[in-house]
């Protein structure tokens, strides 16, 4: 188990560096486009962006997934090759084939996606070029996607880090450009994506020349759909839990209220963004390696289902006491409210990485239309409760929707993959961690101190302390677990002294 974990992390810090960097474009801007931006137009990029990523999950047919199933599944090079060029091939195909029909249909889709136009300083003209312009990136982008997808199946972390690196640091040297020095607004952040993705595109491509050849098998690709596919109902299951509020909050509130939430749920998407997005790149291929070790294997998924919902509360205890100073230095005025939003979410969104691994059996057997049915009962919760609650109690009703889609979700997805692959459930653990997780996040919200940025760490730093004095009372961890970590620590702090 412990060289299991231990490439884990190291994949983990790799994976995490490259997402981090990708995430924190976004995030980094966030005071660039609070003060450049007005809610409405944060608003309006917000929607583009959401059609894009509904975009890219029809075309896309789930094709990264079966890269890293199918790859593992080959002996020869000459196999992984096929399986790389094939899924290349078809991608780059469908990308374009559908670009083109969503630039030629964009005038008529932008009328659909903004129904408040006048809340808006842009056009349909101008909502219409924007989509054609994003359109684009997407394909770009979404060809990539491939490439990335055979990086993670031979975990060449490194390689994706370094592409990642250059496309941050391109991405934000574009923004400051556009959107403050030319002030080009929603288009400035618009071209800066293009650009960007024109750039990364050939990066990874390059990284994995060496796959690419032309040895398409139509058969092959084939099998890779019919395994993909049953992914797209997943995948669009958790567009709707995700996104599918923006639409309702557009409709009932107006694009001002939608880009005040959409703000909020930014800071929000931090813990599946910058944790969970990491862990996964590595977890799709190392679950496979230990669903082969038998019993061990089973033995060290169910520890990982514990580390990863105690390391999720850990950092929502300490970033949910920090976020609204964040949000108070970090965005205009206009933006406060966000921060109201943010705690709720984080804990709905504990259940997505719980989740990843509780249906893992589903992957092991093939079963993914198990994982298919689970996402859709969550997302017709979701829309019904959207459509009911944001009437309501507008963005609150929400964020309450959210929680419940993503708890019904987890419980569905635990439930089938229990039939095929078993795993423990410690409920004593789980009743331990309520007071050990409500206990520090209310005692450090009664620390008052005027200065954002003293009380930003004073409260988190006090959160997080009493989060793990706790966790030690109430024995979250058991000796073994405490003595591996003590380990671990002595290896790190002994191979830093070495290189010193």
């Amino acid at each position: 188990m412990k060289q299991d974990v231990k490439i884990l992390i190291r994949h983990f810090i790799a994976y995490g560096v490259g997402i981090y960097l990708s995430k924190l474009v976004g995030f980094f801007m966030i005071p660039i486009y609070t003060k450049y931006l007005s809610p409405a137009d944060y608003g309006a990029l917000e929607l583009l962006d959401l059609t894009m990523y509904l975009f890219a999950m029809f075309v896309g047919l789930g094709v990264a997934n079966s890269i890293i199933r199918f790859y593992s599944d080959c002996n020869t090079d000459e196999e992984k090759t096929r399986v790389i060029s094939t899924a290349i091939t078809y991608l780059t195909a469908l990308s374009l084939i559908c670009g083109v029909v969503m630039v030629a249909l964009a005038r008529p889709v932008s009328f659909l996606m903004f129904s408040s136009g006048s809340e808006s300083s842009y056009s349909r003209e101008e909502l219409t070029y924007f989509l054609r312009i994003i359109t684009c990136s997407q394909i770009l982008e979404l060809i990539s996607t491939a490439g990335i997808a055979c990086l993670q199946a031979e975990k060449k972390s490194t390689l994706f880090t370094i592409a990642s690196v250059g496309k941050f640091v391109l991405a934000v040297s574009l923004n400051i450009v556009f959107v403050v020095g030319m002030q080009l607004g929603v288009k400035g952040v618009l071209y800066s994506g293009l650009i960007a993705n024109c750039a990364f595109l050939p990066t990874i491509l390059i990284m994995v020349r060496r796959r690419l050849a032309w040895r398409v098998s139509p058969p092959l690709a084939t099998e890779m759909l019919k395994f993909g596919s049953p992914l797209i109902a997943a995948t669009l299951s958790m567009y709707i839990i995700h996104f599918a509020s923006r639409f309702f909050l557009e409709r009932f509130v107006g694009l001002s209220v939608l880009g005040i939430y959409s703000l909020g749920y930014k800071f929000a998407m931090v813990l599946p963004a910058l944790f969970y997005s990491p862990f996964e790149m590595i977890w799709n291929t190392q679950m496979f390696d230990l669903y082969k070790k038998g019993e061990d294997g089973r033995r060290t998924i169910d520890y990982y289902h514990k580390y990863i919902l105690v390391l999720s509360l850990l950092f929502i205890v300490g970033y949910s006491l920090a976020v609204k100073d964040l949000i108070l230095i970090m965005a205009d005025p206009k933006f406060y409210a966000a921060h109201e939003v943010v705690p709720p979410l984080l804990v709905a969104f504990t259940f997505i990485g719980l989740a990843s691994i509780s249906s893992a059996g589903l992957f092991f057997v093939k079963k993914t239309l198990y994982r298919g049915l689970a996402n859709i009962y969550a997302a017709i919760v979701a829309l019904v409760c959207y459509y009911f609650l944001i009437k309501a109690f507008g963005y609150w009703g929400a964020v309450i929707a959210t929680f419940v889609a993503f708890v019904v979700r987890y419980v569905a997805l635990s439930l089938y993959s229990q039939r095929f692959y078993p795993l423990t459930y410690n409920v004593i653990l789980y009743l331990k961690l309520v007071p050990t997780t409500a206990v520090p996040y209310l005692a450090a919200s009664l620390i008052r101190i005027d200065n954002h940025v003293i009380s930003l760490v004073a409260r988190s730093a006090v959160g997080v302390i009493l989060f793990i004095v706790l966790a030690i009372i109430l024995r979250v961890f058991n000796r073994y677990e405490i003595d591996a970590a003590k380990s671990l620590m002595m290896n790190v702090w002994k191979t830093r002294i070495k290189r010193a």
